[in-house]
């Protein structure tokens, strides 16, 4: 995979907006796309700067600003709906779809849709099932992230780069015999 590829993969993954990048470096949208679409454009500089404007694209937003109330009921109404905002998010960043989540879970789509819209309440099991996934519960239930996630989150980029790395060397074994 080309450094392109990865970048263009990387801003796919995250569902990052071109101009949100181009914005923090300082240039155009276009002049962003066309040196991300041309092979001999990408020089490391830029190419380190990108990867690090990717990875501290999670922790710049600021989603749950407004999400934290003193209603301590996590599962009153309005905190079960935030819930299932959050559900729906985690999904998306870790598995893309809410099916793979569910998959992963080894739980129906349609459970997994009950916790999302409110109509259930997740139980123990349920939040055992993604904490082990990487699911920050404290975000999940209260809307606060946890340094633990930001560890996870590198962890987990660290991870998936060793994962393109053993899979690169893989192929080129493929090759060799």
């Amino acid at each position: 995979m080309t450094k392109q590829e990865e970048i263009k993969y990387l801003i796919q993954s995250y569902d990052i907006k071109l101009n949100y990048i181009a914005e923090k470096i300082g240039m155009k949208t276009q002049t962003l796309n066309y040196i991300l679409n041309d092979q001999n454009l990408l020089d490391d500089e830029l190419y380190k700067k990108i990867k690090e404007i990717i990875d501290n694209y999670q922790f710049e937003l600021n989603l749950f600003d407004n999400a934290y109330d003193e209603n301590l009921d996590l599962f009153s109404e309005e905190n079960q709906f935030r819930i299932g905002e959050r559900l729906r998010l985690f999904a998306k960043k870790k598995f893309g779809t809410l099916k793979k989540l569910a998959e992963a879970m080894d739980i129906s789509p349609q459970q997994l849709q009950q916790y999302i819209s409110g109509k259930r309440e997740p139980g123990s099991k349920i939040l055992i099932k993604l904490l082990k996934l990487g699911c920050d519960i404290n975000w999940l239930l209260g809307g606060k992230e946890s340094l633990e996630s930001y560890k996870i989150y590198k962890l987990e980029s660290k991870l998936k780069e060793l994962q393109e790395a053993t899979s690169q060397i893989a192929q080129i074994i493929k090759k060799l015999e």
